[in-house]
């Protein structure tokens, strides 16, 4: 393993099958990888096509608008069509479907034959989704991807899982596999246990198209309709609302069970455990040479790669970093537990010399790549960053006097979840003040009555936005209070390196640096946003990206400089 490997040299000529290449992760890998080696040979890109548009449509809006393809915009210009297009070929395909969705005979043996590395990002990211879609997505499509690299002449599996795939399991954890125990210490049979869900999720669709549950779903619409001050005979309005209620009551009932049985096999959640449910399936499926598993930790904003703080979408720690700003400054944790954060184009070098590793039959089973165990962060001093990066922002962009001179000074404590200022409390006590609004003393002068019944808007305000919080402290209490995970992350270094552009030492990063400096303006400018229903920046190239068709581009040649 200590054999220095040649990033440009192991790719040189190679051809790659990736899939979730809409994703952030994967975005920016294709990105880094079109960027440090254009020798490479042919990059297949898996994209499904979306209602009448095509795939090749989708990806080429990709590369047109996503930032995340700016430096490679800025350094070809005009030359960047030619330069993608002889480089990639959209698929059209879908990970959930057989043979990866791939319709055309003559393209699916044509990847079976020439394909060397499958690099498998699909997947759905949610914590806790609908359990159909989990199994979708997370297991089926882990399964086809396996069943696709057997059936190819020479091609081996990156499967792109999650630290998190051993559950609940505490202190230091090892870059190990186990496909046939479950975190619980449970022996674990992953071909039964999807059935017994498949089983599940047909009972629960009976159970919810049955003539009682249309009656429930009409009594609650005809509800709801009333209370809203609505036409309750307007029989339109109440089939639409009944539908609606239905869809709703279906997918909670998806989703507590997906969360039953998570928790029955000592997962955090449905997000986890489909994914070990997907590595299972591969360990199964390939020999051990065709296959490793590549866990990243929490995934954020990139440190270099495209540029500083480039991030997509609002999961992982967004959410709880955007409330830190807010007046709620009182984070539910425990103190001295690790944090693993790490930047995306951390995890793109990683995955890359783990690809690399792969091809060379001199990989390792698994690969973790986090920060608890080389560079520790805890969650309280992640809190102590976030609230000095939000206060360095305040002091001289706030919006209001209040944002510049008293929030600007407001600190972020990590405190118990039985701590007086936890949420429940706060929420409580804005539940009351609304309920007074709503409600003044009847000795009171009306207009002063009116003005307070008009403040009650703001009060509502202030639930919906408390609500969203405490959800978020419900989904993040098992990874900052209720567990002490810390991931070995040492296999990826056993790998040195040719290039240093791949360095992919965590040792490397300047937490304080990358909390002030580099990831909360990065959320703040693509995350935050979003959390406010508005639109983030958008990117316009000079020059518009078009693919051309193969006939009409001719082999690679060298990198223009």
């Amino acid at each position: 393993m200590n054999t220095p490997l040649s990033i440009k040299h192991c790719y040189a000529g190679r051809h790659v099958l990736l899939t979730g290449v809409t994703g952030f992760l994967g975005k920016v890998w294709l990105a880094m990888v079109l960027q440090h080696v254009p020798e490479i040979g042919k990059i297949y890109v898996l994209t499904r096509k979306k209602a009448l548009r095509p795939a090749a449509d989708r990806f080429e809006r990709q590369v047109q608008t996503s930032p995340c393809f700016r430096p490679l915009h800025e350094k070809y210009g005009a030359d960047m069509s030619r330069f993608i297009s002889e480089r990639v070929e959209v698929v059209s395909g879908d990970v959930s479907l057989p043979d990866m969705g791939v319709e055309d005979p003559e393209v699916l043996a044509r990847l079976r034959r020439d394909i060397d590395l499958v690099v498998n990002c699909a997947g759905l990211v949610d914590f806790d989704p609908d359990l159909r879609d989990a199994m979708t997505t997370n297991v089926e499509g882990a399964r086809n991807a396996a069943n696709f690299v057997a059936a190819c002449d020479k091609a081996v599996l990156l499967h792109i899982s999650t630290c998190y795939v051993t559950g609940k399991k505490n202190g230091k954890i090892g870059e190990d596999i186990r496909p046939d125990l479950a975190p619980s210490g449970d022996a674990f049979d992953v071909e039964a246990e999807n059935a017994e869900i498949q089983t599940s999720i047909d009972a629960i669709l009976a159970e919810h198209e049955s003539a009682e549950m249309d009656r429930r779903a009409q009594d609650d619409a005809i509800k709801q309709i009333r209370e809203k001050g609505g036409d309750e005979n307007n029989a339109m309005l109440v089939r639409n609302t009944a539908r609606r209620i239905k869809r709703n009551l279906l997918k909670d009932a998806m989703v507590a069970e997906g969360q039953r049985r998570a928790g029955r096999w000592g997962f955090t959640n449905i997000y986890t455990f489909t994914k070990n449910m997907a590595e299972a399936w591969i360990a199964r499926r390939l020999d051990p040479g065709r296959w490793a598993m590549f866990r990243p930790a929490i995934v954020e904003s990139s440190m270099s790669y495209p540029f500083p703080g480039w991030n997509q979408g609002f999961n992982t720690c967004g959410p709880l970093s955007y409330a830190l700003g807010s007046w709620f400054r009182h984070l539910p944790c425990k103190k001295g537990n690790p944090f693993d954060i790490i930047p995306v184009d951390y995890v793109c070098r990683g995955m890359t010399v783990a690809g690399a590793a792969l091809m060379r039959g001199e990989h390792a089973p698994v690969y973790q790549c986090g920060s608890s165990d080389l560079n520790l962060l805890t969650i309280d001093r992640a809190v102590e960053l976030v609230a000095l990066a939000h206060r360095k922002h305040l002091r001289t962009r706030g919006d209001t006097t209040l944002d510049r001179v008293v929030k600007s000074r407001w600190d972020a404590i990590a405190v118990t979840p039985d701590h007086p200022m936890r949420i429940e409390n706060v929420r409580k006590m804005t539940e009351s003040v609304d309920e007074w609004l709503r409600d003044p003393p009847k000795e009171w002068p009306e207009f002063i009555r009116r003005r307070l019944t008009d403040f009650a808007e703001h009060t509502e305000d202030a639930l919906e936005a408390i609500d969203k919080i405490e959800r978020m402290c419900e989904l993040y209490l098992p990874f900052i209070h209720d567990n002490h995970f810390a991931f070995y992350t040492r296999n990826l270094l056993r790998h040195p390196v040719v290039e240093p552009e791949w360095d992919c030492d965590p040792r490397s990063i300047d937490w304080r640096h990358y909390w002030i400096d580099v990831h909360i303006p990065g959320l703040r400018k693509w995350c935050f946003p979003l959390f406010e229903n508005k639109t983030p920046e958008s990117y316009s190239p000079r020059h518009p990206f078009r693919l051309r068709s193969p006939e009409a581009a001719p082999a690679p040649h060298a990198e223009v400089v």
